[in-house]
């Protein structure tokens, strides 16, 4: 049964395909790269099995009772419980708009009804009690109330959940600012006052699907409460250091979170301040403070430059912590269209964001370090939330619209429709990467029209090439190659690109060490394939540069991928044959080997 839910999950178009409400009010600011809407895509091959395993694993066996439980029967038994439940319905809403699936959608329909009854008339949606209000973890909570109610309002349209949204928004702006009897926000949440603030992404929101000016100026006081003596001074510090680190208290998860913040109300604003903070800390992150597998923290805090600690007691990469850079560097990519932002997302989902995932159940990993062991698991904590949210998202970071062309951000086998100046234009792709290098993708326009077609080409590839219409177009790595010319229905582009293998130092951290990557993915020395190989850290590349062959044949019957490549290696001072698998299959395992 697994298998035949698994076809249809990647074979077929959504389903009851519903129709996304649009805001009220415009943005400002347009964006520079759209995605294609989801239910106009599907996708196969590795990332159409893991969204299928969130779906059939995780998103329809959540605990329905314990996310509600502590809004029913309140006070909650954790500090933060209530923000499961948001966190569900954004991770449903976006995986019902791509598949269909009516048993999400009943799922979430009681979710969401269920949660709003317990609203109280004065809009309170959280899980404390009357004494203990707006304390610890409570506006944290509103926030992803907010975002999981007009998430379901997007797609649904049902008011219902917009007016209870209305009702929150309304009793923030009444508790907080800077008038008689109002409170201070930065009092109200932890991390220096960065977990309330974090609020600032979904009342964006609220003022585009309500138009209700009070919104936009609460976010407008968010920011400013940032500056004050007491505030985490997020745009005064990054703007003066460019630091992370060195910014309030370098607490990953919920600084990103005011960072995707202000990069939506940048886009209502346009005010570039909000732009060039963003791209500051994004710039900073991905310079010296991202692991090699593509996330960020250690005890779920950012470190000190290139301090990138890997094991197991390190805490690696928390995985709330992963979703948000995805979602910051998903803003940045909407915001200026640029190929660094792709790329990132790219290897962040094949490495840190999959690597998380049990394959075969959905279970998800609070933290997974770079060596040591994977512990995923079922039942509720921040990321085992957080990290269905990332999957789902996946639709949204393949392939859409940038400057009046079709952009192919992602090589995955399946199919999108990307608007166009020529109208919606079907791309069939037919590949096996990132196993395999060369993909072939055929165009449908509606009639033969002239657009630009992008092709990222990553910026790892030692080759990059596609044909089109009998002429041969080379790619820069790391930037967009654009092949601008009249497209008729049926139209092929053959691409072919090296997937590359490269051998990467590793750092303060790694001195003495190296990590091995083939094209997106990074490769592990995993123990299963290595037996005999009784002590991993006294294994390592032959040399810095190497050759990977396939040994796919190596691959134990039970093993849960399909990749596996052989290297000369170094075993305590001696030649043997190491096997590798990719980061996201690995169980057992060490990233950072003996540097030759």
């Amino acid at each position: 049964m697994r298998l035949f839910l698994a076809t249809i999950f990647c074979a077929l178009p959504s389903i009851a395909a519903p129709l996304l409400k649009a805001p009220l009010v415009p943005d400002k600011v347009a964006d520079q790269f759209v995605p294609a809407q989801y239910d106009g895509q599907r996708i196969e091959g590795i990332l159409g099995e893991r969204m299928r395993v969130n779906l059939e694993g995780r998103l329809l066996h959540v605990d329905e009772k314990a996310i509600l439980k502590g809004f029913q029967q309140r006070p909650g038994e954790q500090d933060w419980i209530g923000e499961h439940a948001g966190k569900f319905l954004h991770a449903a809403a976006n995986t019902w708009l791509y598949t269909g699936d009516e048993r999400l959608k009943t799922l979430m329909d009681r979710v969401v009804r269920a949660q709003i009854a317990t609203q109280l008339p004065d809009g309170y949606l959280g899980t404390y009690l009357d004494a203990q209000r707006w304390t610890s973890w409570d506006v944290w909570v509103h926030k992803y109330d907010l975002i999981g109610l007009i998430s379901y309002y997007q797609i649904t349209g049902y008011e219902p959940a917009l007016d209870a949204s209305r009702k929150i928004g309304d009793l923030l702006c009444r508790t907080f600012g800077t008038g008689p009897g109002q409170r201070d926000i930065i009092l109200a949440g932890q991390h220096v006052g960065m977990a309330a603030t974090s609020v600032l992404e979904p009342m964006v929101n609220l003022y585009r699907y309500t138009g209700d000016r009070k919104y936009l100026d609460f976010c407008e006081y968010l920011v400013r409460s940032w500056g004050q003596a007491n505030g985490p001074k997020i745009i005064e510090s990054l703007n003066a250091a460019g630091s992370v680190f060195h910014t309030a208290n370098a607490k990953a998860y919920e600084m990103m979170s005011n960072l995707v913040g202000l990069a939506e109300l940048y886009r209502a604003t346009g005010n570039p301040v909000y732009l060039k903070t963003a791209q500051i800390a994004w710039n900073d992150i991905a310079a010296h403070r991202l692991y090699v597998t593509g996330t960020t923290s250690s005890s779920e805090h950012f470190t000190d430059d290139d301090v990138l600690p890997g094991e197991e007691a390190s805490n690696v990469g928390e995985g709330c912590a992963t979703v948000t850079w995805l979602q910051l560097t998903w803003q940045l990519l909407r915001l200026t269209g640029e190929a660094r932002y792709a790329e990132q997302l790219e290897h962040t989902v094949y490495n840190a964001l999959l690597g998380a995932q049990d394959p075969r159940t959905g279970d998800i990993c609070y933290f997974t370090p770079l060596n040591g062991k994977k512990s995923p698991t079922p039942g509720i904590n921040c990321c085992v939330s957080s990290e269905p949210r990332g999957i789902s998202m996946i639709p949204q970071l393949a392939w859409g619209s940038r400057a009046n062309g079709a952009a192919v951000l992602f090589y995955v086998p399946g199919h999108a429709t990307v608007a166009t100046s020529a109208g919606g234009t079907g791309i069939d792709v037919r590949t096996n990467y990132p196993a395999e290098g060369t993909a072939v993708l055929t165009l449908s326009p509606a009639k033969a029209a002239r657009f630009p077609l992008y092709l990222r080409v990553p910026a790892w590839t030692a080759h990059f090439t596609a044909a089109a219409g009998g002429q041969t177009y080379k790619g820069t790595p790391g930037e967009f190659l654009a092949i601008d010319r009249e497209w008729k229905p049926g139209d092929e582009v053959q691409v072919d690109m090296d997937l590359t293998a490269r051998v990467v130092a590793g750092g303060p951290s790694y001195p003495y060490g190296v990590a091995v990557l083939r094209g997106p993915q990074v490769l592990a020395l995993e123990q299963a394939l290595n037996r005999d190989v009784l002590d991993l850290q006294a294994a390592g590349p032959r040399g810095m540069t190497v050759a990977l062959t396939d040994a796919r044949a190596k691959l134990p019957r039970n093993w849960r991928g399909t990749q596996a490549y052989s290297m000369e290696g170094m075993v305590a001072g001696k030649p043997r044959e190491l096997t590798l698998a990719p980061f996201t299959d690995a169980r057992t395992y060490r990233v950072w080997l003996l540097k030759p």
